[in-house]
């Protein structure tokens, strides 16, 4: 082998190794915000609501932690992480884009402790709480600058694969959640009343990280990866860019305050991403299943059906919950049944 295509290989494999070590750490992260952040102050508190009988004897602020540690510190972490290493693969990023990724980490992961110490022990809380969602920001704004100039795959035609646009769209939502996150961060911070976010914006909030970047995120790495791995047809464009546009419309209309509007869109938008997916349709080529259990494909598909019930509880919720607890169901539903 020439020494010039021996040293390109040697590069190429140290770049994976790196790559994989990156996605692993953001994948170990967010399990642990899921274990000890998320999940054992979530069991603390319906300890403490079956304990007093009343969900309005719990906390607000302790509400919030969990959730936050759910859907950011979660589902966002494994998000960013798998977002690197398949943008870097596949869009053809820059060999920098390892050590943004490592900058992203330290800046995320730093605001996400912050946030969940503020809401939980009350400590200085008018100072972590922006400080939190600041470094949250500017975490994300290193990942946003750094895959947005990626290049297209078939550079000659200029064209990129729908999911792309779809991850492009749902990151745009992502930065537009963050913005939001520390402009109410420092508004609560500034009326000092305590480090929860009132229930009513914050329940309107709860539609941007979930319905306007997690699940349409998901959306765009499952068309680039359910091919491969499920070996479904490729994902219609038409669909899955319905899908997007309908769910987006959703979350501004929530935004508006048009709830009940907002949630009849929803079952729509999870019913035309699943068609553009082919989800539930058989394969039509051999998958590569080398080193996956067999089960794979029942996970998959089982968490999609769990989509669809997450957007039928939501209307259910937003017609006859006074209490919160549909809107939990239709949640733990969402960000973890899908």
């Amino acid at each position: 082998m020439p020494p010039a295509i021996a040293s390109e290989a040697a590069t190429l494999v140290e770049r994976e190794v790196r790559l994989q070590r990156l996605v692993t750490v953001y994948i170990v992260t967010g399990l642990l915000f899921l274990l000890l952040p998320g999940t054992f102050l979530g069991v603390w508190n319906l300890i403490s609501i079956s304990g007093r009988q009343s969900l309005e004897a719990l906390s607000p602020a302790w509400l919030q932690a969990h959730g936050h540690a759910q859907i950011f510190g979660w589902i966002g972490t494994f998000v960013l992480g798998i977002g690197f290493y398949s943008l870097s693969k596949m869009a053809r990023l820059p060999a920098f884009a390892v050590t943004r990724g490592w900058t992203c980490y330290a800046l995320w992961t730093s605001g996400l402790i912050l946030r969940w110490t503020a809401n939980v022990t009350g400590w200085e809380w008018q100072v972590l709480l922006p400080v939190s969602a600041t470094l949250e920001l500017a975490g994300f704004l290193t990942f946003f600058l750094t895959v947005r100039g990626h290049r297209p795959a078939d550079p000659a035609s200029g064209k990129r694969d729908v999911w792309i646009w779809i991850v492009a769209g749902s990151s745009m939502w992502f930065l537009i959640t963050l913005v939001i996150n520390l402009m109410a961060a420092a508004a609560v911070s500034w009326s000092g009343t305590g480090p929860a976010i009132p229930h009513k914006w914050d329940q309107r909030m709860l539609m941007l990280p979930t319905w306007g970047f997690l699940v349409p995120a998901v959306w765009g790495f499952n068309a680039r990866w359910l091919p491969v791995f499920l070996g479904l047809r490729a994902p219609d464009p038409l669909y899955l860019l319905f899908a997007f546009g309908t769910s987006s419309t959703a979350v501004i209309l929530a935004m508006a305050g048009f709830t009940r509007i907002s949630v009849a869109m929803l079952p729509i938008t999870a019913i035309a991403a699943i068609l553009g997916l082919g989800a539930f349709e058989r394969s039509s080529q051999p998958p590569k299943t080398t080193g996956i259990h067999s089960s794979f494909p029942v996970f998959v598909r089982g968490a999609y059906l769990w989509l669809i019930v997450a957007s039928v509880l939501s209307i259910w919720a937003a017609s006859s919950d006074h209490s919160g607890g549909i809107w939990g169901a239709s949640r733990h539903a969402l960000t973890v049944g899908f």
